[in-house]
């Protein structure tokens, strides 16, 4: 919905005003001057009186239409037409001294009735659609809702995105119980600021909002906001006092009048928000021309996204990943590159980032899901299901109700062996609708399909947790490999991580592994797996498909 939506609900509404107004004057004309005359329907005389009663219904159903159009303005605007008419009809019945009008005047109060009922209920499921169940606050539905209106209304103000940094953890050590109410708890500290001078929103996730009119002096109401919520907050689990130290970080963006799009606006709001976070010592911004440049940015590369999944430009590699020990050939890791026309570079961690602010990531997802089953189907086959195609999964799909069902669906499809099957997920996944993600991942292993836990150690979620989840493989990033060999500490670490993955009964891998000390090292420490340069870069598929089939048929050979 945007603010075309509400134009056409606008314009709706004035057309039913008018309409009744017309009916209303038609019915005066007809009660007054008209009340006697006759009206020849061919051989038939019909009373024009008779047509109050008819017009009396086309208005209430357009009451109806205009309470179902603007709640509010509705029920106001059809109290006073059906009082109109009901007030009318009776003066008729008073002047003429009969009751020829009072089944109209009961049906004008059955319909004053049924209105009624109807703005009420309208209210109720209104108010439960855009409030958050757990704060009591608006939701992003209100949010939207409001946003458009004031700028269909040309009102002039700012919009404030908040982002709690550190409420995950605290989520995922605690339990969901206590996060709703450390969200509750934030949500009170706003509001206590606030006022009630502005409106506050709790949008998705640690996400807030504020829409402040342009009255309001925003650096101080935001710094009294970041300030309140920065204050320690004490949970009591059974009993004993867990106190939470969150960071607040706020995007800010102005809107002026209508010609501003509000899908805009809240991007720049976001986009001023992130740059807060990452500048390491403000704790909010406002969208500057800077940032401009980078929605700019982003918004082409979005249409570039759009673009490749509509034109095929996506196309996939490989890296191949080896046992340590024997150099065995265990499978491939799916890698995502964009081939645009022209000489423009789109790199997978700028489009992939993006991506995931939406919706896009899913179709991704989708994508390279498909493509990388249908690539590499024979060769699983042909290697007797030996090897294994690992797919990065984004935290957003994991999450989502029923994914497990989608992908077996798909790996049905396809006629895909689920066993060769492996998807990578991040700890981040299980920190929102955890719930969601671990009943897919289970149903997944139910059904032979492998589970990775990539960037392994992250620190989302707790050590008691993740014993508890039913995963083949965890991956030490590369991050933790580029520093292997500097010192001490970095072996200990990694050693720790490795111990770690064996203690969950997991098999390890690690990444971005480019020197022979590194491989050395790493096999001391009792690592299963190697993936990096080293070894073997991202390669196409036919070089990938070669590979595969050089070793397979070599082992076939052999075996002979």
């Amino acid at each position: 919905m945007g603010l075309t939506h509400f134009r056409y609900r606008n314009i709706l509404f004035r057309i039913c005003i008018a309409l009744c107004v017309l009916i209303t004057l038609a019915n005066v004309v007809i009660s007054v001057r008209m009340r006697s005359a006759m009206l020849s329907i061919g051989n038939m005389q019909l009373p024009v009186s008779s047509l109050n009663g008819t017009l009396q219904v086309v208005m209430s159903l357009l009451c109806i239409v205009m309470v179902l159009t603007d709640q509010k303005k509705g029920i106001i605007w059809s109290y006073i037409f059906l009082g109109i008419s009901i007030a009318g009809s009776m003066r008729t019945a008073f002047v003429t001294k009969s009751l020829s009008t009072a089944p109209g005047t009961f049906n004008a109060i059955i319909f004053v009735i049924a209105i009624t009922l109807i703005s009420k209920q309208i209210k109720i499921s209104n108010k439960m659609a855009v409030t958050d169940s757990v704060t009591g606050l608006l939701n992003r539905y209100g949010f939207d809702r409001d946003i458009r209106r004031k700028i269909w209304h040309n009102e002039k103000g700012s919009i404030v995105f908040i982002h709690l940094d550190g409420f995950w953890p605290v989520n995922a050590n605690l339990g969901r119980k206590y996060g709703d109410e450390l969200l509750a708890i934030v949500a009170n500290r706003i509001t206590t600021v606030l006022e009630g001078r502005c409106t506050a929103y709790k949008i998705e996730g640690a996400e807030y909002a504020v829409i402040l009119p342009d009255t309001v002096d925003y650096n101080r109401v935001v710094n009294e906001v970041i300030s309140s919520i920065e204050n320690t907050i004490t949970l009591n689990k059974d009993g004993v006092p867990s106190n939470c130290y969150l960071s607040a970080f706020a995007g800010i963006a102005e809107f002026m009048d209508s010609a501003t799009d509000a899908d805009t606006i809240m991007k720049r709001a976001d986009i001023a928000m992130n740059y807060a976070m990452k500048s390491g010592n403000n704790k909010f911004c406002t969208f500057n021309a800077e940032m401009k440049e980078s929605l700019e940015r982003q918004v082409h590369v979005e249409n570039r996204v759009k673009d490749s999944l509509r034109n095929d430009w996506f196309y996939l590699v490989y890296q191949p990943q080896y046992t340590i020990d024997d150099k065995r050939l265990r499978g491939f890791e799916t890698l995502l590159r964009m081939n645009a026309p022209g000489d423009e570079r789109i790199y997978p961690s700028e489009f992939i980032s993006i991506a995931e602010m939406s919706d896009l990531v899913l179709d991704i997802d989708t994508f390279v899901l498909r493509r990388a089953m249908e690539e590499f189907r024979e060769i699983c086959y042909s290697s007797g299901n030996t090897i294994t195609v690992a797919v990065n999964i984004s935290a957003k799909d994991i999450a989502r109700a029923g994914f497990a069902d989608r992908l077996i669906s798909l790996v049905k499809e396809v006629s895909f062996p689920p066993e060769c099957l492996e998807i990578e997920i991040t700890e981040y996944s299980f920190v929102e609708e955890g719930n969601h993600t671990i009943e897919n991942i289970k149903k997944l292993r139910d059904n032979q399909i492998m589970i990775a836990l990539d960037d392994f150690g992250t620190g989302y979620t707790s050590l008691e947790q993740l014993m508890k989840l039913p995963i083949n493989l965890v991956k030490i990033d590369k991050s933790l490999i580029d520093n292997l060999i500097r010192n001490e500490m970095n072996i200990d670490f990694v050693k720790s991580v490795i111990y770690m993955g064996h203690l969950m009964d997991t098999e390890v891998i690690a990444e971005g592994v480019e020197y022979d000390n590194q491989v050395e090292c790493l096999r001391e420490l009792d690592c299963d797996f190697i993936q990096g340069f080293i070894w073997g870069k991202p390669m196409e598929f036919d070089e990938a498909r070669e590979l595969a089939d050089s070793i397979y048929s070599n082992m076939t050979h052999f075996h002979n």
